[in-house]
């Protein structure tokens, strides 16, 4: 727990942080416990932390059956890793911008003056759990931010490359080619957005786990970082905005790709593209999720958790497909008001599993149904027949923050009742951080005529 005043001057000490003079350890997390990281493109400017070949891929990163005993010898029959891939001719955007969600697992791709507007899923750094450290809770790929105070980065043609192959592991020298001949393109220091890594031997460059599996670089598919570079190759400075939370369009529709999955955000079925899709209520975000009916199994697909059938919430005489609780979706994270809960398979009593359902995270912001939704210390207000409340705390000046949860003020909001904990949010990123039915706003701290935050109140 920070009081808000120690965050205050943190946050101004990180700013006055240069990458160049961060301590090693501390440069990327795409480094591992060998050192400083490579993940890194070719060419640096001044300021930028140094780029060079790296340690992204430690030997516990990739699962068993992501990548075949053969894949881990250094045997020189590599297949096609080492061949570089074909940049695809495709029209080059003029005024290319890039925003990195890291929770919603997206890279959104725009161009306004050709209108060119397309997202692609990644696989960005895995969250840290390490008790104490900076960036506990949070994604790896969040690390520039709080080394930096800021959140906008951007890539230029000195930081890209067309063709990075292999990467070194400092602590044995051994050379692999798991960048498979696919573009490497830095938004900042060694952090850069590259291919899948897994099956890299494969002809099309591999294949990607969709979830928080790298060490601190974005991960695509093959195909769609070949899409990315050949559109803003040789542009001066592509603008790279990351944030943690979900990126929002204006009207608090989610940004994700097309090829949507179980517990994607939905308005309609049509927004759940599979055979059975359909888009049910979820009593707890207010919004809407993908998932299909089912009576013992459903089906899994490549780069997602596997899949689990459950008794439906609201039918519990009927069945519904939700994902597993895995590593890589780090406890339901990438879904909207989902939990992990053991259940046992539908028309089953011996099968079970932990897997994502509907549930509130529970901190301050959070949407909730009864005081028991929410973390100790908080309690739930305003639920009731018309929809969820919200998990807050009273307060008086300063509120508790949570790692890896957006930062809280304290602020005398009449509609909740007086003085209390509300979620910080930031407008430019069209409230992201903020539940459904909240929208984001500037308040006057309590207890202060001088200090405003931007938080989350009811519309």
């Amino acid at each position: 727990m920070i009081p808000e005043l120690f965050r205050d001057v943190r946050g101004a000490l990180r700013a006055m942080i240069r990458p160049a003079a961060l301590p090693l350890a501390w440069i990327s997390f795409c480094a591992v416990a060998v050192g400083l990281a490579a993940c890194g493109g070719e060419g640096a400017s001044a300021g930028d932390p140094a780029l060079q070949e790296g340690t992204e891929l430690p030997s516990d990163d990739l699962p068993p059956g992501d990548l075949s005993s053969d894949d881990m010898k250094a045997d020189g029959a590599w297949g096609h890793a080492t061949e570089c891939k074909a940049i695809p001719e495709l029209a080059r955007l003029v005024s290319p911008r890039i925003v990195v969600s890291l929770n919603g697992l997206t890279l959104h791709l725009t161009d306004p003056d050709s209108g060119y507007d397309k997202v692609f899923a990644i696989g960005p750094g895995a969250i840290n759990a390490k008790q104490g450290e900076t960036t506990y809770g949070e994604s790896l790929t969040y690390y520039p931010i709080l080394a930096t105070g800021g959140q906008d980065f951007e890539i230029r043609p000195a930081t890209t490359t067309a063709c990075k192959v292999w990467w070194t592991d400092k602590a044995t020298g051994e050379k692999l080619p798991v960048f498979a001949g696919l573009p490497f393109m830095s938004w900042w220091g060694a952090y850069g957005i590259h291919g899948p890594v897994d099956n890299y031997r494969a002809a099309n460059g591999g294949t990607l786990r969709r979830g928080f599996v790298s060490h601190g670089c974005i991960r695509m598919q093959a195909a769609d970082v070949l899409e990315v570079y050949a559109r803003i190759r040789g542009v001066a400075k592509v603008p790279v905005h990351v944030q943690r939370e979900p990126e929002r369009l204006a009207d608090g529709r989610r940004v994700d790709v097309a090829d949507r999955w179980f517990g994607a955000e939905c308005q309609s079925d049509a927004d759940c593209p599979y055979n059975g899709g359909v888009c049910q209520a979820n009593a707890y975000s207010a919004r809407g999720f993908c998932t299909k009916s089912c009576t013992s199994y459903c089906p899994d697909k490549v780069g997602y958790p596997t899949s689990y059938c459950v008794a439906d919430p609201s039918d519990t005489s009927t069945g519904m497909c939700v994902l597993k609780a895995m590593s890589f979706n780090d406890g339901c994270r990438t879904e909207d008001h989902f939990v992990p809960q053991t259940r046992s398979r539908f028309n089953s009593t011996t099968s079970t599993a932990t897997v994502c359902v509907p549930g509130s995270p529970g901190w301050v912001g959070d949407h909730c149904l009864a005081d028991g939704d929410c973390q100790p210390g908080n309690h739930c207000v305003g639920a009731g027949g018309e929809g969820p409340g919200l998990c807050t705390q009273a307060c008086g000046t300063y509120c508790p923050d949570q790692p890896g949860f957006p930062t809280t003020a304290c602020i005398d909001e009449a509609a909740l009742g007086g003085p209390t904990c509300l979620r910080q949010c930031t407008p430019a990123s069209n409230a992201s951080e903020c539940a459904a039915g909240m929208t984001c706003v500037q308040r006057m701290r309590n207890g202060s005529s001088t200090s405003t935050r931007n938080v989350c109140v009811p519309q």
